[in-house]
């Protein structure tokens, strides 16, 4: 009892019986002790409800018989006895339906490992479980550790930490929400008030269309599409507050290359704002639609044709519009008939 053991008491439901397998097994581990007094020392960390049922256990099989059951069996009895059908079915409905979410390893094998023990009816045999635990994996790594041929679930779970931490470095996967709050405190306190599910994450590799955009002004958009890993955010402006890197093509916040195209064109490399298409896509796509209706050829790309940003015409661009040069020669000739209305003045009154 040196151990400071843990005491149940059975109104502490399923998961408290689970902390308390938890706390007893790790003090037989501390204390070296033998098999055959595991549950003696158990049943004297029970109190109220739990002892008097223990008590009612021991009248029933003998103080020999009782004392001679073994750690396994006991939890069994114990299981039984206070863990309801219906929570019992409930976990039994999450083990079978758990997935790993992100590079989450660490919490998807702690879970895994408290619902075993906690669903014997799908944890046994070994292989079940084992066949469990690869189910809840994402697909890629699924398929990896599926074709390792392994037989002992600490191998597996040894492989799949190995497989996602390659995969978070090939970015196929985000990086762990535990490693990211280790490494960059401020920024998990900054995001606290804004909270998020993993499963947001799922869908890193678009364009991150869902994200805050940034202002204009601090924008920097090259025709690199690699992403900066070093403006990830910036919590001086307060423009963003999350952990994705920011694109220097689209100005936006996500992971991997960056997919954004023209709403205006449908082509890479810049926005609509920016576009010298002098029709949008769709428009483009009608009029081939027409031409061809009409049994005239196809032309291709029209809609792709640079234009001039002026008026907006093809042919030319903007410092060759005949509207500017008109202007100017409008603008020139109204200065030579101001001029030669002055000069008439000067005349008449010499």
């Amino acid at each position: 009892m040196d151990c400071k053991p843990q005491t149940f008491t059975g109104t502490e439901g399923a998961v408290g019986l689970l902390r308390w397998f938890e706390k007893a097994e790790s003090v037989f581990a501390i204390c070296n002790c033998p098999a055959g007094d595991r549950v003696k020392y158990a049943a004297g960390t029970l109190a109220d409800g739990a002892l008097t049922w223990w008590n009612a256990q021991v009248q029933l099989l003998g103080i020999e018989a009782a004392n001679a059951t073994t750690w396994e069996d006991f939890k069994e009895l114990i299981r039984e006895e206070y863990c309801p059908r219906d929570e019992v079915q409930k976990l039994e409905n999450e083990y079978y339906n758990l997935k790993m979410v992100g590079s989450e390893v660490e919490a998807y094998v702690k879970r895994s490992y408290e619902l075993a023990d906690m669903c014997p009816n799908l944890s046994r045999p070994m292989s079940r479980r084992i066949e469990l635990f690869i189910k809840g994996l994402p697909p890629h790594v699924k398929s990896l550790v599926t074709a390792a041929h392994l037989n002992d679930l600490t191998q597996i779970v040894r492989l799949t930490h190995k497989i996602v931490d390659q995969e978070v470095e090939s970015d196929s996967l985000p990086p762990r929400i535990s490693a990211t709050k280790a490494a960059t405190p401020t920024a998990t306190a900054s995001a606290n008030g804004n909270k998020r599910k993993w499963s947001d994450y799922d869908k890193a590799s678009g364009a991150g269309q869902t994200q805050k955009r940034p202002d204009n002004s601090s924008r920097n958009i090259s025709q690199s599409s690699s992403v900066n890993p070093g403006q990830g955010s910036d919590h001086s402006q307060g423009s963003y507050a999350g952990r994705k890197p920011r694109c220097n093509r689209c100005g936006y916040h996500h992971w991997g290359p960056c997919g954004r195209t023209c709403n205006k064109c449908g082509k890479a490399g810049h926005e609509a704002r920016d576009c010298r298409a002098s029709q949008p896509k769709h428009q483009q796509q009608q009029n081939q639609q027409n031409q061809g209706q009409q049994g005239q050829p196809p032309q291709q790309n029209q809609g792709f044709r640079k234009g001039c940003y002026q008026c907006g015409d093809e042919g030319h661009f903007k410092r060759d519009c005949p509207q500017l040069n008109q202007n100017a020669n409008n603008n020139n000739r109204q200065n030579n008939d101001n001029a030669g209305n002055n000069n008439n003045g000067h005349e008449a009154r010499g």
